[in-house]
Parts: C-alpha cells; sequence; structure tokens
C-alpha cells in the first residue's frame, strides 16, 4: 500500500473527519511561503494588477504598484536579490509612465475605476487623484530611491515625486482645516480626512531631505509640518489613557485599523525626531492594543463593535504586520496576528479578502507583503546590514 492509501487507511480506522484534518494538517503556510507564494501569483508584466472590492475587473491599480514597490525595496536592502531589483523595476516604472492616467495635467493616483467616494452622489471619474493612493504610490517610488544603484534611474524618480508632490504646496487642494484634500476634486474638498494627509506628509518630509533646492525643502518642511501641528491639534483620548484620531472632522467616528495604521506609520518618523510636549511615543502606539480582544484582532476598537460580523479586511491585518513589525514586536506577529491571518489562507499562495469572502484582491495582497516583507527582512533577521 502506498503512504496515501496507508495515510487515508488510518484516518478512516480511527473515525478522524479526513477533510478537516486534512485541512488543518496541510493548509498552514509560513510567512515565507506566503510571500513567495504572492509574488509568484502577481501578474509577471503588470504586478499591480488585479480585482479590487466594489469592481472585479482587472486593472491596473496604481495602490498596489506603491505596495509592492516599498515591499521589494525594503527586501532588496537586505538580500540584494537581482530578481527582486527587476521586480522593483517593473512596478516603479509603471507608476513614473502613468503619472496622469486621465490627462488632465495633475500628476498624481487613484483609482481605475468612477467612485462616489463619500456616497454623496458627486462620483469622481475614473483615474481621480486621491491623496492616500498618491501618497502610498509615493512612499514607494522614494523606497525605491533609496536603494536604487543606476544614478539615472534615481533621477527619474525625483522628478516624477516633485512633479506629483509640488501640488501639494499650494493651498489650491486643501481642506478646510488646511490639510490636504481626500481627492484633488472639488467635490471631494470639504471633507477634512486625516490618514491621508498625515500620509503624504510624510512624504513631503522624506522629499525634503532628497533635494538640493533650498527653496523647495523649505516649503516642503513648512507644509508637512503644518499638517502634523493641525493633526495633534485634533487628538482623542481612547480607554487605557492612550491618543487616537477620528477619521475626520466631519463623522464622529473613529479610525478603524487599517486607517489607525495609516495614522502611526504617517507620524512615525516625525514625532521620532520633532516629538511632542504632550503625549509619548507608546501613547499612539499602544492605541492599537485595543483592536485586539477575545485572541484575535477585529477591524474596531469599541467593545461594542467587536463581533464576528466585523472581522477586519486582510488589507488591515498586513498593515498591522507592518506596524507591528517596525516596532520590533515579532513575537507578537508569530503568537497572535500570524495564526488568525492563516485562517484567510486559500492555499496555493492566496488569501481571502475577508472572513465570508474568498475574493482576492490586489490592494489586500500588496498591505500582506508590505506586512510580511518588513516582518521576514529586517535589522533582527539580518544583522550584519545594521549599518549599511
Amino acid at each position: 500500500m502506498n503512504k496515501t492509501l496507508l495515510l487515508f487507511a488510518l484516518f478512516s480506522i480511527f473515525n478522524f473527519d479526513i477533510k478537516n484534518d486534512l485541512h488543518l494538517t496541510f493548509d498552514r503556510v509560513s510567512p515565507e511561503e506566503a510571500y513567495i507564494g504572492i509574488l509568484n501569483n502577481l501578474d509577471p508584466l503588470h504586478p499591480g494588477r488585479g480585482i479590487d472590492a466594489f469592481n472585479e475587473k482587472e486593472l491596473d491599480r496604481p495602490m498596489a504598484y506603491g505596495l509592492i514597490l516599498s515591499a521589494e525595496s525594503n527586501k532588496f536592502k537586505y538580500t540584494k536579490d537581482s530578481k527582486t531589483l527587476d521586480r522593483i523595476r517593473l512596478c516603479g516604472e509603471w507608476l513614473i509612465r502613468n503619472s496622469d492616467l486621465n490627462n488632465n495635467g495633475i500628476h498624481g493616483y487613484g483609482l481605475p475605476d468612477p467612485w462616489d467616494a463619500f456616497g454623496d452622489k458627486t462620483v469622481n471619474p475614473a483615474n481621480q487623484e486621491y491623496t492616500i493612493d498618491t501618497a502610498v504610490a509615493i512612499k514607494g517610488l522614494l523606497d525605491w530611491y533609496d536603494v536604487e544603484p543606476k544614478r539615472r534611474k534615481k533621477k527619474e524618480i525625483y522628478n516624477t515625486v516633485f512633479r506629483v508632490l509640488e501640488l501639494f504646496l499650494t493651498n489650491k487642494y486643501d481642506s478646510p482645516l488646511g490639510i490636504p484634500g481626500y481627492s484633488l476634486n472639488a467635490n471631494d474638498k470639504d471633507k477634512d480626512v486625516f490618514n491621508p494627509a498625515v500620509y503624504l506628509a510624510d512624504q513631503l518630509r522624506r522629499f525634503a531631505t532628497l533635494t538640493s533646492n533650498d527653496s523647495l525643502k523649505t516649503n516642503l518642511n513648512i507644509k508637512s509640518k503644518k499638517i502634523f501641528e493641525i493633526l495633534f491639534s485634533y487628538t482623542q483620548t481612547d480607554s487605557n489613557g492612550n491618543i487616537y484620531w477620528n477619521y475626520g472632522t466631519y463623522i464622529d467616528s473613529a479610525n478603524d485599523l487599517v486607517h489607525a495604521c495609516y495614522m502611526i506609520e504617517g507620524i512615525r518618523s516625525y514625532f521620532k525626531d520633532e516629538g511632542n510636549a504632550d503625549v509619548t511615543w507608546n501613547h499612539i502606539v499602544d492605541h492599537l492594543n485595543l483592536f485586539y480582544s477575545n485572541n484575535k484582532w477585529y477591524r474596531y476598537f469599541e467593545k461594542d463593535l467587536q463581533t464576528d460580523k466585523q472581522s477586519p479586511r486582510l488589507w488591515s491585518l498586513g498593515m498591522l504586520m507592518y506596524s507591528l513589525s517596525r516596532e520590533g514586536k515579532y513575537d507578537k506577529v508569530d503568537q497572535i496576528l500570524w495564526p488568525q491571518i492563516q485562517d484567510y489562507y486559500l492555499g496555493d499562495g492566496h488569501f481571502k479578502y475577508r472572513v465570508g469572502d474568498d475574493r482576492k484582491i490586489i490592494t489586500h495582497y500588496g498591505h500582506l507583503l508590505l506586512g510580511l516583507s518588513f516582518y521576514l527582512y529586517n535589522e533582527a533577521s539580518f544583522p550584519h546590514k545594521k549599518n549599511s
């Protein structure tokens, strides 16, 4: 009898549920296997192409390109793998070539679909520039810039980033508070939304360190600092005495998990450099602890919303993995986050969108890749690269 038949015979003898036991035994995946599996499932010529939660057409999605670019740039920093550099350049050059997909003369990134962002009956056209998509794409480009060995390509990256970010140095696209609006469409201008603005502010601040133009450097720092200062005037205090932010001023609702992580990552470098007299860094990052209850992470931190119906989407868990890894909390990922992410695993390198929804969403894969990259490739796992 061959090994497979013997295994099934044993299951039958001991009255095991073969289907369930095989699922529990063989559908586990390691972070390393997950990272490789996701990469292998990407379109080899258009890695950021895929479906979205509200449009299941296979389209190029700039946010996905930016996330993959950041993940692979971090990996290349530690491995110097040539195939990784090839994928970095493939994603990055797509963003360079497609910074004005709607041909309106405004450089930025958005969704390839029409969308009513606030449900107010004003539908933005396809390829409308959105601040969060732009910020994620620019982060990817700047991460590429940091590891790209060729001077000519670094110049191309610089020029693209400049064309995009210069728009935000004026007040033209600001919301009433004086922070970058949710999108560059006038229909969305009256909404103050914090997480896109702070994520973009971090990119303004980063770009200021790269430019040799003193006037540009000054303007970038002035604008980013203004955004951060406005942000800190709108803090909330949670039940543990830590601080958080609502989604914006127009709605009295706290950020869900993915947007809470956007806030933390947008403010990370500014806070650690500039500081704030009223709070410590732990007061900011420890807010994430409230999203964990009953041995799992939830989409919301409010206890009355922590139900099975509010299970987090995949991008929330991926972004949380990124934040925990940047904090060096790898044990927390090992013990309580990765086991939950494995419940989303469909096999063959694929993950579901959320519990009860098996769709494979490319931007959510991008968030998971970002988290996996910083969990797998970091100074703890590559200590000899610490000062390189």
